[in-house]
């Protein structure tokens, strides 16, 4: 079979989707009479092994394999887009669930999964936009009429950033209209959108990605099917009085990104119970405490970020120790001056399930890195802007076990960094960025042989340090990739 498919790479991936599902030699041996056919049946052995991929298929995933025919050929698809794109054409619905604790988007990505070990598509970890719809030109209420007029809209997507003219509002009420499933509006430049937004009751996805200061009406208790909720981010000077109500018709969302607790209000977290991605800005120790608390609850949570601003007093009720520690919180991004005492913080850090750790101004006086190196599950540590204001900072030995990542930036005070024998053990990116005081790179860098790229920002006594012929070359002489940037 092999020979048939003309020792072609992607043809034998192909072949081997095929045979992974076969289990005895007279199926094999059917597949083999098939494939002489598929292949001398026309002049491009691929195209004959691809069709019998695709005739191999379970009867569920041609659909969602040939809705995949839209795209451009080698396009990266989002896979997140994808899924929504599957469910808002009807192809994964709850009769395919078994399992009464999955949700769709379980479903789909069991789906990909299943196209992927087949060799029908490739799976790579890249972020990528997908525009369902361009449109360039006219005004927006134009394009929606001449549109909803002969066809029944399910995905519709639209991109402000291209030439087109809008009104303050749009209506939702045309008949065509109340079957859509999926609406995004990036870059959205409307001040608010209508009321009117009620009559979507089949509306599965709203993404304002990309948007500012876009009011959302509080219209959610009647669109009890929405999954997936992507705000509009607010600027500091365009809060005024407007508040979101997330305490009806939210009950099922699997994804809630860029909450801002200075205008949203979530008050039932603990009916949240499918929720799988989320994101929040905190301001206030109130909201801090609620959705802390909402976290540990969250069972399928997948993505977990939370971003504590300025305004947030970790000092009170061990707010800091509940941040590091809560089991279900994966990213967390501070840039309060109260964690300047996050050396002397206790509790069960092993618990902690964080794999991404920010620090932004938070004028940490005492080194931290012996209580981050403690985080089993970080892979990404950074320090920016004066978050850490001492003078010598240590890595301990058997700390940061998992660490892949780390930027040390802005750090005006730091003279002094050691790594001891057997820290960072996995670390693979390095950045360096204007700590002017530091007097040279660590000597443990040495034995770290994983490192890959060391990158060094401004600092030029350090970059010559680090130069082929400086003082600190035998140190990072094994790191393939050192770049310097002025």
């Amino acid at each position: 079979m092999v020979q048939k498919c003309g020792y072609l790479p992607l043809a034998i991936c192909l072949l081997g989707g095929v045979l992974r599902e076969k289990k005895s030699i007279v199926e094999w041996e059917s597949v083999n009479e098939h494939i002489k056919a598929a292949i001398y049946g026309v002049e491009e052995q691929i195209d004959g092994v691809l069709n019998l991929s695709y005739e191999s298929l379970p009867y569920y995933l041609k659909p969602c394999f040939l809705l995949m025919g839209i795209f451009n050929e080698d396009e990266t698809i989002d896979a997140w887009d994808l899924y929504n794109m599957w469910i808002a054409q009807g192809m994964i619905s709850y009769e395919n669930i078994g399992d009464k604790e999955d949700t769709l988007t379980n479903m789909a990505e069991l789906y990909l999964s299943e196209l992927a070990s087949r060799s029908m598509v490739q799976v790579e970890f890249l972020y990528d936009y997908y525009v369902n719809l361009e449109y360039k030109g006219g005004k927006l209420s134009t394009l929606l009429r001449e549109s909803s007029s002969h066809m029944k809209i399910q995905h519709l997507a639209i991109d402000f950033r291209s030439e087109v003219e809008h009104e303050p509002t749009v209506a939702c009420g045309e008949d065509a209209w109340e079957h859509i499933r999926c609406l995004r509006l990036e870059q959205c430049e409307l001040d608010d959108l209508p009321s009117s937004m009620r009559n979507l009751v089949y509306m599965d996805t709203l993404d304002l990605t990309g948007s500012a200061n876009v009011e959302v009406p509080n219209v959610f208790k009647e669109m009890l099917r929405l999954k997936h909720l992507l705000l509009p981010i607010h600027t500091n000077e365009n809060i005024r009085n407007y508040r979101l109500r997330l305490d009806e018709g939210v009950n099922e969302l699997e994804t809630l990104l860029f909450f801002d607790s200075r205008c949203h209000e979530l008050k039932r977290m603990d009916r949240m119970k499918n929720l799988r991605h989320f994101v929040a800005r905190v301001h206030d120790n109130e909201s801090l405490s609620a959705i802390m608390n909402g976290i540990m609850n969250w069972n399928k949570i997948q993505e977990c970020q939370v971003i504590i601003e300025g305004s947030c007093d970790l000092t009170s009720e061990r707010m800091l120790e509940k941040a590091l520690t809560c089991p279900n919180l994966y990213s967390l991004h501070i840039g309060s001056v109260s964690v300047k005492a996050i050396a002397k913080c206790e509790g069960d850090l092993l618990r902690s399930k964080l794999k991404c750790l920010y620090l932004l101004g938070c004028a940490i006086e005492d080194d931290p890195m012996g209580i981050h190196g403690k985080l089993p599950c970080l892979i990404q540590l950074r320090l920016y802007r004066k978050s850490f204001v001492g003078e010598e900072m240590r890595c301990p030995a058997n700390s940061f076990l998992r660490l892949k990542m780390l930027v040390l930036s802005g750090l005006p005070k730091l003279r002094e960094w050691r790594v001891d024998s057997g820290a960072m053990p996995l670390l693979s990116d390095l950045t360096i960025g204007e700590c002017s005081c530091l007097e040279m790179v660590p000597e443990g860098l040495t034995v770290i042989s994983t490192l890959q790229t060391l990158v060094i920002e401004g600092m030029p006594e350090l970059r010559e340090r680090v130069s082929p012929a400086g003082q600190d070359f035998h140190k990072v002489s094994h790191v393939p990739t050192i770049r310097f940037k002025y």
